[in-house]
């Protein structure tokens, strides 16, 4: 039998072999080439050896500055990782080029080691996700005045608890922040009320938001591309989320999305729940609709309402205080506002926020100085993409450096100064410069929907603490003033490390007028 390639064609067949090689090594290097500035690159590992362990945020804006960029590449084990650190970077791919921007890593520290794989924030960008947003956005970003009026007043009833927690217990702020926020987002998404102190559903809710938002991070999205890593890492480490097995963890993700919503359930049909979202869903199940799809929809979306916002509202609170300690010329232009539009015979209510401008800048300049969420939530890019004549890989992680936005000095001059005037201008807000706001909360399609929720949240909290009490240096046994460490925990949520300061009345009216409202909601 002849050799089907002749002699003659074998130079030919060589030749186009050998030009397919040299296209392809061109490619790869020409695509290499074109990354984005970066990091260092070694065989195999990557920028494994430059990459930030904690407070990752500040090394990505050195990064910026050092690589003369906005755009940043690293790699780690394979894993493609782009770093946007401006605002314009942002918004033109995660805003203008949402439908490739919009989908998650896979988490599988999260989805497949801890089982939470139906929480709304990691969920991939496809049809259960749209689902679940579509059914938050109907009831919590609805035009239906009567809820939303509900929710608001939750979170008042709540505020007043906040104040007495504050004036017996001064001491433990921290503790009686993250109680408010709890128990105003179980009882928003739950319609059930919880316990004064120690409530084991916010308990719990804690305990999961602290170990997600310390398994969120982008190094462990390395796992990614290595899963069979994971029963070697989680024999050798004991740190979260590595301290529980996936069966413990599996157990307290079904518990913590069927317990509080069975027992929501239970309640509604008895009559004991309160307006919210479980006992409005449940009424407006269709029956002629598979009756668990809807369940199950609505415990997702309950569970995320609990503890979507949990960690990062609280978070605000505990550096709103500490700012209070460290600024106290704010706190004390804050406190002549409140005197002067609402007088110091009644506590503060959402009618007068468009009265209190320097409290609105004051919240955003808190949002600004240390953001809660410094990078969000790792997007994912589903393709190969072009951007500023750089490539950019599909299959990347994207991080959004919303900690580097925020303290961008060439839009807030100084910006590690805590200087709230920078969001006025004659005494109104200042509506030219960005607002913490549009940046803070995520960007395109992966918005945080409950961005209403939060910000009412805070902004009553600040205002009804600032209006009765002063906040200020603690003192030791010996009358020395104790200074704030200034640290913080570094996470998904950017959270201070526990402080003291001292907490007091403003005036000696205080405890009746507190008592007088709170009474109302007994």
């Amino acid at each position: 039998m002849s050799d089907p390639t002749s002699s003659q064609e074998r130079p030919v067949y060589v030749l186009f072999l050998f030009g397919l090689l040299v296209t392809l090594l061109s490619y790869r290097y020409f695509a290499k080439s074109s990354l984005p500035p970066g990091p260092p690159k070694l065989p195999l590992i990557g920028s494994l050896l430059s990459f930030p362990s904690s407070f990752e945020w500040e090394t990505f804006s050195l990064w910026g500055k050092r690589y003369k960029s906005d755009v940043i590449h690293a790699q780690v084990f394979g894993t493609s990782i782009i770093i946007l650190n401006s605002v314009k970077a942002c918004s033109d791919l995660m805003e203008k080029r949402s439908s490739i921007y919009s989908s998650r890593p896979n988490f599988t520290l999260i989805t497949q080691y801890m089982g939470f794989a139906w929480l709304l924030p990691f969920l991939p960008y496809g049809s259960p996700w749209k689902d679940r947003r579509r059914l938050f956005m109907r009831y919590f970003q609805s035009k239906t005045a009567d809820f939303n009026e509900t929710q608001k007043a939750h979170q008042v009833q709540y505020a007043r608890q906040l104040l007495l927690r504050l004036l017996e217990m001064p001491e433990e702020y921290m503790k009686h922040t993250s109680h408010f926020i709890g128990g105003t987002l179980r009882t928003m998404a739950y319609g059930t009320k919880t316990k004064e102190t120690n409530d084991p559903y916010i308990i719990q809710a804690e305990q999961v938001m602290k170990a997600l938002s310390d398994t969120a991070i982008p190094i462990s999205g390395i796992l990614d591309s290595m899963p069979w890593m994971l029963p070697i890492v989680s024999s050798v480490l004991s740190i979260p989320p590595f301290n529980k097995t996936p069966a413990q963890w599996k157990e307290l993700a079904t518990q913590f999305r069927d317990e509080p919503f069975l027992e929501a359930k239970r309640q509604a049909v008895s009559g004991e729940t309160v307006d919210g979202f479980v006992p409005r869903s449940l009424e407006d199940i269709d029956p002629s609709r598979d009756m668990n799809e809807q369940e199950t929809l609505i415990k997702d979306i309950a569970g995320v309402v609990f503890i979507g916002g949990s960690s990062t509202t609280t978070a605000v609170l505990h550096t709103f205080f500490l700012a209070m300690v460290c600024f106290p010329d704010a706190q004390a232009k804050a406190q002549e506002e409140l005197d002067r539009v609402i007088g110091r015979g009644r506590l503060p209510d959402f009618n007068d926020e468009p009265f209190l401008p320097y409290i609105s800048a004051l919240i955003k300049e808190v949002q600004r100085w240390n953001p809660p969420g410094p990078m969000g939530i790792p997007h994912f890019l589903e393709e190969d993409d072009q951007y500023q004549g750089y490539v950019i890989p599909g299959q990347s992680l994207i991080i959004t450096n919303i900690w580097a936005i925020l303290n961008d000095e060439t839009i807030y001059p100084n910006p590690r100064l805590f200087n709230p005037d920078r969001f006025l201008k004659d005494g109104k807000l200042h509506c030219s410069i960005l607002d913490p706001v549009n940046v803070g909360f995520g960007f395109g399609r992966r918005i945080c929907p409950g961005v209403s929720i939060a910000l009412s949240a805070i902004w009553i909290s600040v205002a009804s603490i600032l209006a009765n009490f002063t906040i200020s240096k603690a003192r030791d046994e010996n009358g020395q003033i104790i200074e704030p460490s200034m640290k913080y925990h570094s996470g998904v949520t950017f959270q201070p490390l526990p402080f003291k300061c001292a907490i007091k009345p403003r005036h000696d009216k205080v405890g009746s007028l507190i008592e007088s409202y709170v009474s109302i909601f007994a």
